[in-house]
C-alpha cells in the first residue's frame, strides 16, 4: 500500500502566537525565539489573524517604532474556518491535504504561510513554504 504524502507531517504544531495588542517588538522576539517566520494573533482562546516577519519588515521601511507599534497595526485579520460562521477566512488547509495543494493554496492567495486544520476542524498548526518544500525533498 502506497502511504501518501500529506502536509501534517510539516506542520509545527507549537505554533507561536502573540496577542492583538502586543507590539511588534514582541511579535519579533517571539519570532526568534520561536525560529519562526510567522505568529497567530490570539484575543483570549481566538484566533483572529496571522502577522509574519514581512510585515513587521513592512512596519520598518515605514519608520515604526516597533516597541510602541502594536501587531494588529500590521496583521493580516482573520477567522479560522470551523463549523461557526466566518466573515473573514483565513488561509488554510486541512493537514491531511497533499503539498501540491499547499502549494497551490499559497500560490493563489499570495501568501508563504497556512494556518492547518485537524480532523474535526479545528487548528493544529501552521506551515510554511520552506517547510513545505523540505517535506517534497525528503
Amino acid at each position: 500500500m502506497e502511504n501518501k504524502i500529506t502536509i501534517k507531517n510539516a506542520v509545527k504544531r507549537k505554533f507561536p502566537a502573540v496577542g492583538l495588542t502586543d507590539t511588534l517588538d514582541a511579535a519579533l522576539q517571539a519570532m526568534a525565539k520561536a525560529n519562526a517566520s510567522a505568529l497567530v494573533v490570539k484575543t483570549d482562546e481566538d484566533l483572529v489573524g496571522v502577522v509574519t516577519i514581512s510585515d513587521i519588515m513592512y512596519s520598518l521601511t515605514n519608520e515604526e517604532d516597533l516597541r510602541q507599534t502594536p501587531v494588529s497595526s500590521f496583521m493580516t485579520s482573520c477567522e479560522f474556518i470551523s463549523d461557526k460562521a466566518t466573515n473573514n477566512p483565513c488561509v488554510q488547509l486541512d493537514e491531511d491535504e497533499d503539498p501540491l495543494s499547499a502549494i497551490k493554496v499559497m500560490s493563489e492567495a499570495g501568501v508563504n504561510h497556512l494556518l492547518v486544520s485537524g480532523s474535526k476542524g479545528e487548528p493544529v498548526g501552521m506551515v510554511s513554504s520552506l517547510e513545505i518544500i523540505k517535506l517534497l525533498a525528503s
